[in-house]
């Protein structure tokens, strides 16, 4: 399947046909409201809203941006961050003609950590929710051998599979939108999932599964939902997930990190010692973000 193929079908569905899915919680109907793709023939213009860092470089925007380069290099150095994976991030921002943001240095960080357990080498890595792709393109970079899924909702999904084919063009990409699709599974190593039909990774070979900063946007029917799917991997699971403790949805509902259906052996849990303030370009320059950012690595119970 082209990339083309996966454009046309995503853009045409959200972003010209239906808005919203009865899977979209009250904080993305807000923030995909104020999301926009434009097309020009098979060229986008991406302007994003609550997804993840993404601005296109300028003469002025580079003055503007020299402290935020500063203050993320002492944060990846105070966290022992490798160096090539630190050059495997910028070369891809390089690439994309955007600036280096702590989005992308979470993303560091996460990577390291989850590697020194060696778990990217297991089945296929499946990111829930990643933000324009990112971090699903950091690790088939750095691993060029690596199975990824990408899931996300059908309007960020477009995103994730447009900053994606800028870096790996000659990939063969699956969208998996129906049954049938699943028996091209065993030949796909790249993967794009719309959250619309997330059943369809119902009992699929995924080793890890990756969630940063996004199941706390979710309903908690959908937090649910999900972990019920990943325990149908046919691989022994992992989980990295991070989010906050604790957040409260536009429609009023809470999503608690302690709520989540945990159940297995914990391998990492508390705190993430990176992920508890961001870098700006006023004093004091380092702001607190809204609420702990917790972080747990879990390998999951199995579905009986």
């Amino acid at each position: 399947m082209a990339y083309n193929q996966i454009f046309d079908a995503l853009y045409s569905k959200y972003y010209t046909g239906e808005e919203f899915s009865d899977v979209t919680s009250s904080h993305w109907k807000g923030y995909g409201a104020k999301t926009a793709v434009t097309r020009r023939d098979q060229q986008f213009d991406i302007n994003a809203y609550g997804i993840s860092s993404f601005e296109e470089k300028s003469i002025l925007r580079s003055i503007r941006h020299l402290p935020i380069d500063f203050l993320l290099s002492g944060l990846l150095k105070k966290h022992n961050a490798r160096d090539n994976t630190i050059n495997c991030a910028k070369s891809i921002t390089s690439q994309l003609n955007v600036y280096f943001h702590f989005d992308h240095a979470k993303h560091i960080l996460s990577f390291d950590l989850i590697d020194s357990y060696d778990l990217f080498h297991n089945g296929f890595i499946c990111i829930i929710g990643d933000g324009h792709g990112f971090f699903g393109t950091l690790i088939r970079k750095m691993l060029p051998d690596a199975n990824i899924i990408f899931i996300n909702l059908g309007k960020n999904l477009l995103i994730d599979a447009i900053c994606f084919s800028r870096i790996f063009p000659d990939v063969e990409p699956l969208h998996l939108q129906k049954e049938e699709d699943l028996e091209l599974i065993d030949n796909s190593s790249v993967v794009f999932l719309e959250a619309e039909r997330c059943e369809l990774m119902k009992r699929l070979p995924i080793g890890l599964f990756i969630n940063i900063a996004s199941m706390q946007e979710m309903d908690m029917f959908m937090v649910k939902r999900y972990f019920e799917y990943m325990r149908t991997s046919t691989e022994e699971p992992y989980l990295y997930c991070c989010n906050r403790e604790e957040k409260t949805l536009p429609d009023g509902s809470v999503i608690r990190f302690d709520d989540f259906p945990w159940g297995g052996d914990v391998l990492v849990d508390g705190l993430c010692p990176w992920y508890q303030q961001y870098p700006t370009t006023r004093p004091p320059f380092w702001r607190p973000f809204e609420g702990a950012l917790m972080h747990r690595l879990v390998r999951l119970d199995k579905t009986a």
